[in-house]
């Protein structure tokens, strides 16, 4: 148990040097995959769990208390589609993923997209455009399906 709990304490260590910002008490499982750490803010007891991608070719904002579940994908590069093959390029668009949400496992949070304080993304969601505060959004596209009330 005490070097299954020391591996944990030095992969958190490693990636509180590579992150933008690694807030305290967050937690990034030791499976998941980050391209370009040096682009991610993760805020406070926050928790990234197995298997989760983190494609953060520009800027990655995830707020405080946020769960991203297994299996989620969140990217901030894609291909511009409109032109021909041979001229196709990368494109990125900030994703911003603000305090208090909960995504659920298997969704895809798509480049350009800002999820909103205090939503739940459904599993298997494709969010595709911004999800507003306080919502449930689930399907492919995602959408929203009902308001949280405090």
């Amino acid at each position: 148990m005490k070097k299954i709990l020391r591996k944990i304490i030095i992969k958190l260590k490693w990636w509180k040097f590579l992150f933008k910002h690694l807030g305290e008490g967050s937690f990034v499982a030791k499976t998941v995959v980050i391209y370009n750490p040096e682009n991610i803010e993760l805020g406070e007891k926050s928790i990234i769990n197995e298997y989760v991608l983190l494609n953060a070719r520009t800027n990655l904002k995830i707020g405080a208390n946020v769960h991203i579940s297994p299996f989620v994908i969140i990217n901030t590069g894609e291909l511009d589609y409109r032109k021909t093959m041979e001229a196709r390029e990368h494109l990125d668009s900030p994703v911003i993923i603000e305090d208090g949400v909960w995504i659920g496992s298997g969704a895809i949070i798509n480049p350009g997209v800002k999820i909103g304080e205090n939503s739940v993304i459904g599993a298997g969601a494709v969010v595709t455009s911004d999800i507003p505060d306080n919502s449930v959004a689930v399907g492919v596209p995602a959408r929203v399906i009902k308001k949280i009330n405090d």
